[in-house]
């Protein structure tokens, strides 16, 4: 039977055999010199007598000597590490340095909301005025696109080197060619002498004159814009700008080849600022119009072009005031009158203006000033009067002639084509109906409304010259009411804060092209409308005509 020293040394084999090998794998080998006080001792303790049994397990911590320990909590130590990235203790660096970080993507950059802005652009003969319109809003208000105000000089200034300068920015240039009147250049009628060339170019061409038109134009639009961006930047924060234009034309004009002419030189324009590059120079200008102009047929232009007149009476027809029937509307500028006369319909809200009539004629401000020997280039109405009134009566009297002419024949026109008796049919009153026999008074007909606008509409001496035609050209024998002249109404919706005058009269145009393209009423052109037949005689009961019978007794 095997002794217990036997069973002890067996034990102990066994677990000393253990852990060498499990310190050869995990632990550090146990030096030399240890090994051997293990032999020494465990030489010394089988010499010892024998203890008792409860006592026999008292060697066992002999065996695991201080390497083996750090093996057996390894597991535990680990266990620790994997839960620790959990804990919110951990500083950032510790985050880091466990766990590779992530790498959030770019937020892809919100889309701005549009805003659409429409410029209603007045190209004048001799001032060129700018509104604003925000559709989304429904407001409108003056952009002060010139140099000190809302006025821009319609004149093209070229240097002696051919650079093109706004009229308003060319103080400082030596020698300069003006090229004034640039919209009548366009329409064919010019105004003025010749133009001298310029660096071997004559700017009294066509293609020089359509050039020049564009590069003002485009130049208008892009200081407009500067402006609203700086001035209005309410508006535009945090959005879009999503911009369109109408350029007024007269309405003779409107109705004729010549608005091909002006279409072609908005389109022009149009894409020379949606591009960015605005020409520099005069032949520059000329290169690049001809480089253009074979794209307006595949590239769409949001600049477009609106008779003048329909634009000037937006803010009455749209009024709730505004009743059916015949208006006039003179337009005084500086350097021509644009008269009209149309006929107002309103079929319960569906709006429409039949221009029966249209006469342009260079007899503005400017014009007249300067066929009189007055002063020579931009005028207002109060200088204006004061050489009006210093000149001789034979000149006064042939710009009154001239005048009168006009007047006579816009009205006349359109009562050859409209065919009623403007004196006893009710023109501007469906509800009013006559209710005695005989001939009506001239106090109480409805009289005939003709309304002034532009700058010379304050000047008394158009005034007395437009209302004078009545009696001169004897219109109360024509079937033609008194004339009742007024101002165009101010709309609520208009701001005057761009401007330094306070005239309406000068923007009433600019304010109606603001509108975008196709919200006004229809329009019909004076070409679609002919002279109206007679009216058939009245026959009465009984009487025999006597162009019906004298055959019979021949």
């Amino acid at each position: 039977m095997t002794g217990w020293r036997e069973r002890l040394k067996v034990l102990r084999e066994r677990v000393l055999g253990g852990m060498r090998t499990s310190a050869t794998r995990e632990a550090p080998m146990t030096p030399v010199k240890d090994r051997k006080d293990d032999s020494a001792a465990a030489g010394t303790e089988g010499a010892r007598a024998p203890e008792p049994p409860h006592q026999q397990a008292a060697p066992l911590p002999l065996a695991a000597p201080s390497p083996v320990r750090p093996a057996r909590l390894a597991p535990a130590t680990a266990r620790t590490e994997t839960k620790a990235p959990k804990t919110a203790r951990l500083s950032p660096t510790s985050r880091a340095s466990r766990s590779p970080a992530k790498v959030e993507k770019p937020a892809p950059p919100r889309a701005l909301r549009p805003v659409a802005i429409n410029l209603g652009i007045d190209f004048g003969t001799s001032f060129t005025k700018v509104c604003y319109r925000d559709v989304g809003t429904e407001e409108s208000g003056v952009v002060s696109a010139g140099a000190a105000e809302a006025l821009v000089p319609s004149v093209v200034v070229i240097s002696q080197t051919g650079r093109l300068y706004l009229g308003d920015a060319a103080r400082s240039v030596r020698s300069p060619v003006h090229i004034p009147y640039l919209k009548m250049r366009l329409a064919g009628v010019p105004i003025g002498d010749l133009l001298p060339e310029v660096k071997g170019v004559d700017p009294n061409a066509p293609e020089s004159v359509k050039a020049l038109s564009s590069w003002f134009l485009a130049s208008v639009i892009a200081r407009s814009q500067s402006w609203i961006a700086g001035n209005q930047a309410d508006r535009l924060k945090g959005r879009s700008a999503v911009w369109s234009a109408n350029v007024g034309v007269p309405v003779e004009h409107y109705d004729s080849i010549v608005l091909k002419t002006f279409q072609e030189v908005l389109g022009v324009a149009w894409l020379w600022v949606r591009g960015g590059a605005i020409p520099a120079t005069l032949r520059e200008a000329l290169a690049a119009y001809a480089a253009t102009l074979p794209r307006l047929d595949a590239e769409v232009s949001d600049f477009h072009a609106v008779p003048e007149i329909a634009a000037a009476v937006q803010s009455f027809v749209m009024s709730r005031e505004a009743l059916e029937g015949i208006y006039v509307y003179f337009d005084i500028g500086g350097g021509t009158v644009d008269g009209v006369a149309f006929n107002y319909i309103n079929r319960k809200g569906e709006r429409r203006i039949n221009f029966y009539s249209g006469k342009v004629a260079s007899l503005g401000l400017a014009a007249i000033a300067a066929a009189i020997g007055g002063a020579d280039g931009p005028i207002d109405a109060t200088s204006f009067e004061r050489l009006m009134t210093s000149c001789g009566p034979e000149k006064g009297s042939d710009a009154t002639l001239k005048v009168r002419r006009l007047v006579a024949e816009v009205i006349m026109t359109a009562k050859f084509k409209d065919g009623r008796d403007w004196q006893v049919d009710a023109i501007q009153n469906r509800d009013y109906e006559r209710k005695f026999i005989g001939q009506l008074a001239p106090s109480r007909m409805k009289p005939l409304i003709a309304f002034l606008g532009g700058g010379g509409s304050r000047s008394s001496w158009y005034t007395e010259a437009i209302s004078s035609t009545y009696k001169a050209f004897q219109h109360d024998r024509a079937g033609i009411p008194p004339y009742k002249l007024l101002q165009v109404p101010v709309p609520k919706d208009f701001s005057m804060d761009g401007a330094v005058s306070s005239d309406f009269n000068r923007f009433a145009i600019g304010y109606g092209l603001s509108f975008p393209f196709g919200e006004g009423p229809e329009i019909g052109l004076p070409s679609e409308f002919s002279i109206a037949e007679k009216p058939e005689p009245r026959k009465l009961r009984g009487v025999v005509d006597y162009a019906d019978s004298k055959d019979a007794f021949d």
